[in-house]
């Protein structure tokens, strides 16, 4: 009987020692768990673009590209207050995962993209110019696009465009591809291939959106 409450006396000796060890393990997972939570949050607002506080740098971008357009006689675009208002909504509820992303952007006269570039860039895009296919296919082997942007007309002609997209498609079947035009006749539809086609800045945005959420899902 008394070695049985000896054994007993031993334990409850103990036992304060184990409550100790037990608090001071949960109190440990507690404060790791909130530093996790704190570097996570610091972390997602470092790469959280800057941009997303304050629109207006994009939206002065926007409007340099559509004041370049209207003045284009053969650019025949009308984006109106309304359509600008929700681009730029959804560029603030989805424009970070943007932010990284590279583009591919095949024309023979890059000078005449100078304000859609920027505004890409704005974005947080990475933005590759080239003037060929080959060019095209020699950036691609170097290094990984999530999506082209083409134009279509070319000096050898309009079809010279699609084909070029059938070319690149032949080694890179999946990269997305947008055709941005002077102009195009809607009711002809998107050509094969291609995720789509628009002679709007607002719309060309949009299509971004939606194929990098997409790739996000």
């Amino acid at each position: 009987m008394l070695e049985y409450q000896d054994f007993w006396l031993e334990i409850i000796k103990v036992i304060p020692a184990y409550l100790w060890v037990i608090g001071a393990f949960s109190a440990f997972l507690l404060a790791y768990d909130l530093y996790s939570r704190q570097l996570l949050l610091s972390t997602y607002a470092k790469q959280r673009p800057n941009w997303l506080a304050d629109l207006s740098q994009v939206e002065r971008a926007l409007d340099d590209v559509l004041t370049v357009a209207a003045r284009n006689p053969h650019w025949h675009i009308e984006v109106n207050a309304a359509d600008k208002a929700q681009v730029l909504r959804r560029l603030q509820g989805n424009g970070e995962m943007l932010s990284g992303c590279r583009v591919l952007w095949l024309d023979d006269r890059p000078d005449t993209l100078v304000n859609e570039i920027r505004l890409l860039q704005y974005l947080g895009l990475d933005v590759i110019t080239v003037t060929s296919v080959g060019e095209a296919l020699g950036h691609l082997k170097q290094t990984s696009c999530e999506l082209l942007v083409s134009d279509i007309a070319r000096p050898e002609g309009q079809s010279n465009g699609i084909a070029t997209l059938q070319t690149l498609h032949d080694h890179y079947p999946s990269l997305p591809a947008i055709f941005y035009v002077g102009n195009f006749n809607a009711q002809d539809g998107v050509p094969a291939g291609a995720f789509g086609i628009t002679n709007r800045p607002d719309e060309l945005l949009h299509l971004i959106l939606d194929i990098m959420g997409r790739k996000c899902l």
